[in-house]
This record gives structure tokens, sequence and C-alpha cells, in this order.
């Protein structure tokens, strides 16, 4: 954890708006497994999954009174829109949270702070944290307060994009087409930075390709692409 001339929990206690009973919540939610206290004192990964559990609970909440028009899967498809992990490790960066990770020796020479995944998951933990320190109300209202700009910006390509894959599929379907396929054409990159390269076939024809730091985020970004393409959504 860092900090120069304030106390860095002071700090989080006002990103967060809540000044915490139990402070040992919020060191905890910081520390990575990696950190020498973690053994005794725990690591953020307990409060990870908590505050996965609050997220979602409060993204469906917000969702289901938002948008009382829509059914289950298209509130599905925008929760999993605007909770997805980049979206999670954007905002934990616009916080400023990598300052505050407390780390073990090697993730710090790796620089793990700057990690998405890292990110991800300490934005989760302190949610978590703030949860049970502050209760349900104080988390939901931190989570309106963060995704409100996301969540009125919410329209129909929004939509049809929170899941590419899914929407190219059912587009198919309701076409009588063969379901999209996937094809690998090329990874690059050293082990800890590899780049995918995929190429989505629509009725028998590639359509699209797409790169990604993972299978599945290239495969998404290809049926993004094909998508609109085809102009099943328009372009930004």
């Amino acid at each position: 954890m860092s900090g120069e001339g304030r106390d860095p929990l002071d700090e989080l206690e006002e990103l967060f708006g809540h000044r915490f009973t139990d402070r040992d919540l919020l060191r905890q939610a910081v520390r990575h497994s990696s950190a020498s206290s973690a053994a005794a004192e725990g690591s953020y990964q307990r409060l990870e999954f908590l505050g996965d559990a609050v997220l979602n609970h409060a993204m469906a909440e917000i969702l289901y009174h938002q948008f009382p028009d829509r059914d289950q899967g298209e509130l599905t498809r925008m929760r999993a829109h605007v909770a997805q992990s980049d979206s999670l490790a954007t905002k934990a960066a616009e916080l400023g949270l990598d300052r505050f990770v407390e780390l073990g020796p090697s993730e710090e020479a790796a620089r793990g702070w700057r990690r998405q995944t890292l990110l991800e998951d300490v934005f989760e933990a302190l949610i978590g944290a703030l949860a049970l320190d502050a209760g349900w109300q104080a988390a939901l209202d931190f989570v309106t307060e963060q995704f409100g700009d996301e969540l009125d910006g919410l329209d129909e390509r929004t939509l049809a994009l929170a899941n590419p894959k899914t929407t190219l599929q059912e587009a198919a379907q309701s076409r009588g087409l063969p379901l999209p396929a996937y094809r690998e054409l090329a990874i690059a990159g050293p082990d800890h930075d590899r780049q995918w390269t995929f190429a989505v076939s629509w009725d028998g024809e590639e359509i699209a390709r797409g790169e990604g730091r993972s299978k599945r985020e290239a495969q998404q970004r290809a049926a993004r692409r094909a998508l609109v393409r085809l102009g099943l959504v328009p372009e930004e």
C-alpha cells in the first residue's frame, strides 16, 4: 500500500464516502495473497467473492427499476455489459486503487498493480468491505454513483453489443442460418502477454476478425465487428 504524507486508509475512505468502523476490512480489501501479511491477516479474495455478489445484486436492482419494460434476458445482458471485467478495472484505475494495493516482492517487481484482473478484484473486494461495514444501502449507493452514466447511456446498440457472440448467434438462428463459426488464426507475444486473433464466419464465409488477450476477448471483438459489418447494429 502506498501513499505520500496522508494515511492511505483516509484516502480510501474519502473515495468510498464512508468512515470505516472496522478498518481491518479496508486493509484486507487491498491486500494481495502474495503480501507477507496475507497468511496471518487474510487477502482480498473472500471480500472479492462477497463484493462480486453485492455488485451483481446492486446492478440487478438498479436495472430492474430503471428498465421496467425489459425482460430477463435483456436485463442480464445489460448487467453483463455494465459490469464486465474491463469496466470494473477501468473504474478501479479511475479511482486510483492501484496506489493502495499491498503486494509481495515478486508481484511488486512484476508491477502486479497494473494488471486488469487484479484491479477488478480489488474494486469488488472494496465493495464487499463497504457492504459489511456500512450496510447494503451504502454499497448500492456507491454502485449507482459509479455506474450511473453507463446505466443512463444504455440503448439498443449497447444492448446488442453487451455480448456480441450471443447477439450474432441469435441473429443466425432467427434467419435459419448455421451458427457462426470461430477459427483461431494466430497467437503472438510472450507467455505473460499473449494475443490471439480469431476469424468468425457467417453463413460459411469469413466476415470479420478480432484480436484480444484471451480467446474469448478475440472472439467477442470478431463478433462485434461482424455485427457492424452485417448491418445488425449501427456503427458508432
